[in-house]
């Protein structure tokens, strides 16, 4: 029989557990070679909603309409990274002067982020537990074009009370203004319990995967709240693809707290060498919503199995 841990023992213990799962599931892996290049669905773009390609003219023309554009990412592609940088330097050179909102600063960093850059210093040290070299050219950008740079995302210790006790632990009102509970559902809940278990490789708790779905939507609501202010003159978000995804992620968040905001949710899809069809991808559809409006194939990164971490 499985022994409990003591109870004075458990506080110390889900902080571990919680340390390690935040570190093997963020953690960024040097960029190395680019798998399946000559795949055939790599470089194309789908449209979701019709179920037929366009080409990248037809994508930034819809950019350019977009009060929203997120540029869902998966963190260790360095093509990704590149294509995202294309997007915004062909939107800034069309006039647009949108304001650059990145997951990979912490919105607590935004007073230092703002000295930093009118003091011409480097932010990379500001860029905590992500791969400076990946989004070093984005901050170039923004800095070379003087387009607003913001934190968007929420401190990591910020969501440590909310995996252990819940969005009680948050300030009052905190979860009506930031429609945490108006934009979920129960079919949410479960495909994100599943995604977090798949995510862990089976190695995770029901009470820890409950929290951690806790902070993930705590997340997905900050990360939309951090783009509010902005949205009159347009956003570009740097973001993980789990954040763009319409049925779940930033962009329910941006359309509860305000109804009609024009959002365009790009995902760059690592393809796989057994599927070929763009309908084998991505095909999950919560509460009926396609997750992006339009899917961009890549080349996947090499990259270790993470399972590994977990002993797998």
């Amino acid at each position: 029989m499985h022994n409990s841990p003591h109870p004075r023992a458990r506080p110390r213990l889900f902080a571990a557990l919680f340390s390690l799962l935040l570190l093997t599931s963020c953690a960024q892996v040097p960029p190395g070679t680019l798998r399946d290049t000559d795949h055939p669905l790599a470089g194309r773009l789908w449209d979701v909603a019709a179920g037929g390609y366009i080409d990248e003219a037809e994508l930034l023309r819809r950019a350019g309409q977009a009060e929203a554009l997120l540029l869902g990412e998966t963190h260790d592609n360095p093509q990704h990274h590149l294509l995202q940088l294309r997007i915004l330097q062909t939107r800034l050179d069309a006039g647009a002067r949108p304001a650059l909102l990145m997951e990979q600063f912490d919105n607590d960093q935004q007073a230092a982020i703002d000295e930093a850059r009118k003091a011409g210093k480097d932010l990379a040290p500001l860029m905590r537990g992500w791969d400076w070299a990946l989004y070093r050219a984005l901050v170039a950008l923004a800095d070379s074009t003087r387009i607003p740079l913001r934190a968007a995302n929420l401190p990591r210790g910020a969501t440590r009370p909310v995996v252990r006790e819940g969005f009680a632990t948050l300030a009052v009102g905190e979860q009506r203004r930031l429609a945490l509970l108006a934009v979920w559902d129960d079919a949410r809940q479960a495909y994100m319990a599943g995604l977090i278990e798949a995510s862990h490789c089976g190695k995770v708790s029901a009470q820890l995967r409950d929290g951690l779905v806790l902070a993930q939507r705590l997340r997905d609501a900050t990360l939309a709240d951090s783009a509010l202010d902005q949205l009159q003159r347009g956003v570009v978000f740097i973001l993980g693809r789990g954040h763009a995804r319409r049925d779940v992620g930033v962009p329910r968040y941006l359309e509860a707290r305000r109804p009609g905001t024009r959002v365009l949710s790009i995902g760059f899809v690592e393809v796989g060498a057994d599927r070929t069809a763009p309908t084998q991808y991505e095909n999950e559809r919560v509460g009926g919503i396609a997750p992006y409006d339009i899917i961009w194939f890549t080349p996947r990164a090499e990259r270790p199995d993470p399972c590994l971490a977990f002993g797998k």
